[in-house]
């Protein structure tokens, strides 16, 4: 569900709690690729908190993978696995580098013409 976006609270989704691992990769300064292990705390249709430990600049394009049972995925309908973010910050937390990312495609489509078509549904129609 989309909300509206105050002052105080910047983020357009609200977030769920839930712990999901992800793989990431990414490339370091001197462009070599790393891959490694991550554990989502939060998750939105708009981005996520990763905790990590490796210090990522903000800025830094990533991808994510969720790793999957060894089933077809042909067979799971609609699936994804793999989405793609940038990071909009890096917090030290302890061991970990808690990761605000924000993905490069909403996971959920907020289309208006959609809004608009749910708003004249509630609406009385109009009188002749």
């Amino acid at each position: 569900m989309r909300r509206s976006v105050s002052k105080v609270e910047r983020r357009g989704w609200d977030r769920l709690p839930i712990s999901i691992p992800f793989f990431v990769r990414g490339n370091k300064p001197n462009a070599e690729e790393f891959l490694e292990f991550a554990t989502a705390l939060n998750l939105s249709a708009g981005g996520l908190l990763l905790a990590t430990r490796r210090y990522l600049d903000p800025g830094t394009e990533i991808s994510l993978e969720i790793p999957v049972a060894l089933v077809n995925k042909a067979q799971l309908p609609r699936s994804s696995s793999l989405f793609h973010a940038k990071v909009l910050r890096c917090t030290p937390d302890r061991q970990y580098f808690l990761l605000g990312l924000e993905f490069s495609e909403p996971l959920l489509k907020c289309d208006a013409d959609s809004e608009s078509q749910l708003s004249d549904k509630s609406s009385p129609p109009p009188s002749k």
